[in-house]
């Protein structure tokens, strides 16, 4: 992108957000924090579909801070990214000082006009938050090969990285905001036709790791030493197409959403597909601890094995493509992101011009997930990005871009947890770039 481009790009977005927030009877959502999102400029929803690349624009990282009276600032900073994966490729440090953007895909050549087009990437990015108001790159390095999902360990020492098309995680040292050269380490999981890695999540401990495989349908947690990752217990089965996975505050579970697609895209039935929810209870203790014998165990007596995870339940999530997901800082909601039909050419069967939220109340101790209904997004297109305030009472939303085909938004939404649990809306969304796909809260 030339820089006269990105200034005239930058001017129509501030423009965009000099209309303030309506006004709120309430405290205003994140105004004790600023939300980080990143914006894919190729893109377009229907590309999934249609194949065709959209009018180009930068890849920006943006700055959003909201204050006190919840008027919106924003900063942008061009950084590649893709929206082409799972919604994980941006983390932030958990001191948020720094964010690290992962490029699955890079960028297309300035004439590139169509999907197969956009080449595989190898940027890691490291931008400097330290400054809301000017967020900095301060170091870009390449990966082994294309990087995917990212994750900062709890001490702010280590970042993982998955590399998906290597069935491989790449371990990086961080000091100062800066990455050291990658540790790679391989599944260590017999018997695997397809090791297509699309996520890596560290314990709130810090003591272990799990990750998803895409195509393998399975979640597969791991311990970590201090310097590598060894297999911890057997890897679980889930549906097909796990993808993003969170643990809850606790640690006690391990959650993945789970779009259960099995064909190309373009051969799907739209409208049909069902997300569903698979809940692990996490087992950090090897010491055998299982009751004396299983349901279907008729023998007279049963040792278990020395770690015991378990699948509790798939959950419905909603029909459609649920492809990220909120965790209440409390650990009690669970708030799914369905993105329906809404990244189809309207005149395909099928299309919605809605997205929806799905509520769930979560049950720390025996994992339950309760559904409290579905909050329809109309308008909403593609939204991937979906994150909890400090508070836990509000949540951003992000939509990839308007109806109308330019432009995409930041909403903001607001928990009740009377006797009758739901959301609804809080002012007014925040104009965004098109393409926007990831929104994290910097902590």
């Amino acid at each position: 992108m030339r820089r006269n481009d990105l200034m005239s790009t930058a001017g129509i977005f501030a423009l965009a957000l000099t209309a303030s927030a309506a006004t709120r009877a309430e405290p205003a959502p994140f105004a004790d924090a600023a939300l980080v999102t990143l914006a894919d400029g190729a893109m377009l929803p229907t590309a999934y579909i249609e194949g065709y690349l959209g009018p180009r624009r930068p890849d920006l990282l943006s700055v959003i801070t909201l204050g006190g009276d919840g008027t919106p600032r924003r900063h942008d900073l061009p950084v590649s990214n893709s929206v082409m994966t799972w919604p994980n490729v941006l983390a932030l440090t958990t001191d948020g000082r720094f964010a690290i953007v992962t490029e699955p895909f890079a960028q297309p050549a300035e004439d590139a006009a169509t999907f197969a087009e956009i080449p595989r990437g190898a940027r890691i990015t490291v931008v400097d938050l330290g400054d809301p108001a000017a967020p900095e790159i301060v170091q870009t390095v390449t990966a082994p090969s294309p990087p995917a999902a990212v994750d900062v360990h709890p001490s702010g020492e280590v970042v993982a990285v998955t590399l998906p098309f290597e069935g491989q995680i790449a371990l990086y040292p961080l000091a100062d905001g800066r990455l050291g050269a990658p540790t790679l380490h391989p599944l260590g999981v017999d018997d695997l036709s397809n090791s297509f890695v699309p996520e890596f999540k560290w314990h709130t401990s810090g003591a272990f790791a799990a990750v998803t495989l895409g195509a393998a349908d399975r979640v597969v947690f791991y311990r970590f030493d201090g310097d590598g990752l060894a297999p911890w217990g057997d890897p679980l089965r889930t549906a097909p197409l796990p993808g993003k996975g969170a643990w809850t505050p606790d640690g006690r579970h391990f959650i993945v959403t789970t779009i259960t697609a099995t064909a190309d895209m373009a051969q799907l039935s739209y409208g049909r597909n069902a997300s569903l929810f698979a809940v692990f209870a996490f087992d950090a203790d090897a010491t055998p601890n299982s009751p004396p014998r299983r349901a279907n165990d008729r023998r007279t007596s049963y040792e278990s094995a020395p770690v015991q995870h378990a699948r509790i339940a798939h959950v419905p999530g909603g029909m459609g493509y649920v492809e990220n997901f909120a965790i209440s800082p409390d650990g009690r909601w669970i708030v799914g992101l369905n993105m329906a039909a809404s990244f189809l050419p309207r005149e395909r069967l099928g299309y919605t011009d809605y997205s929806e939220l799905t509520l769930f109340a979560f049950d720390p101790q025996t994992g339950a997930m309760t559904p409290h209904g579905v909050t329809r997004l109309d308008g909403v297109i593609l939204p991937q990005g979906i994150t909890f305030d400090a508070s836990g009472d509000h949540l951003a939303v992000t939509s990839f871009q308007h109806q109308a085909g330019e432009g995409g938004s930041l909403s903001f939404w607001r928990l009740e947890t009377g006797e009758a649990p739901g959301l609804r809306p809080v002012g007014a969304p925040v104009a965004m770039p098109r393409g926007v796909h990831l929104v994290e809260r910097v902590r």
